[in-house]
């Protein structure tokens, strides 16, 4: 068995379990939701169309605070990199800025961005931007000085530089950061759905737990679950394939 079965064999390993503990009522009522009836519920309400508003709206604060995150956030670590001194004067606060709740700043957001999505945007970004540009920085810092030394050689400009020797060296480094910050939008945007909104599926989840509704509260939990696990997913075939056509130009220039 490859390890995509293997995956697949535990990953579904694992739902049965989780149906059978659910069928079990050991954790009681309101948790023992078996996984067979929120996908069932998550369907029915897809097909009736109430969440196609919500899916919309939380579609799109996120990605647009990914978008955001990631153009503050790639020029920011290519800056830093090209100034060591700024570098040296930021960085530091770059990594303190993982401990930062950017949640906790949703009043002055809405101050400033009045009540919608601005604010719940505004925190998706800024939860994405610190590990965007951390990574970018880690990425660009690990690449040999040999190869940027031989492109000086080659009088390279600045745009073969980047496509033939900094991308490539960087890119793996570079996508975990797109990675982590496409997650890190996500849950910001979802928590502040919680308390921030009245549409999107964060809401959706606090309005069915407030409302003791557990099956449908789990049936968007799953659907949230699985936009997550979806873009990851392309993020990570996008770097699969940076990374072959690394090795097929490399094998190209032997």
């Amino acid at each position: 068995m490859g390890r995509s079965g293997l995956r697949w064999l535990i990953f579904l390993l694992g739902v049965l379990a989780l149906e059978v503990i659910a069928r079990s009522r050991v954790m009681g009522p309101t948790l023992s939701v078996p996984p067979s009836h929120m996908i069932v519920n998550l369907v029915e309400q897809l097909s009736a169309g109430a969440l196609t508003a919500d899916l919309v709206r939380t579609a799109v604060e996120i990605l647009t605070g990914f978008a955001i995150g990631a153009a503050i956030g790639l020029p920011l670590g290519a800056i830093l990199w090209r100034v060591p001194l700024l570098a040296a004067v930021i960085e530091p606060y770059l990594l303190a800025y993982y401990a930062v709740p950017v949640f906790s700043l949703y009043p002055l957001f809405i101050k400033i961005f009045g009540a919608g999505a601005a604010p719940i945007i505004a925190i998706a970004a800024l939860s994405a931007v610190g590990s965007i540009a951390s990574n970018t920085l880690i990425g660009l810092r690990a690449i040999p000085r040999v190869q940027l030394a031989v492109a000086r050689s080659l009088r390279l400009t600045t745009a073969q530089t980047a496509a033939h020797v900094i991308l490539p060296s960087a890119a793996p480094q570079i996508f975990i950061g797109l990675k982590l910050g496409f997650i890190y939008a996500l849950i910001g945007a979802l928590a502040s759905e919680f308390i921030l909104a009245t549409v999107g599926l964060g809401y959706e989840i606090s309005y069915h737990y407030n409302n003791f509704e557990p099956t449908k509260m789990f049936a968007v939990m799953v659907l949230a679950i699985t936009i997550s696990v979806g873009c990851n997913w392309i993020l990570t075939l996008g770097e699969q394939r940076l990374t072959r056509y690394r090795r097929l130009a490399s094998a190209e220039r032997k």
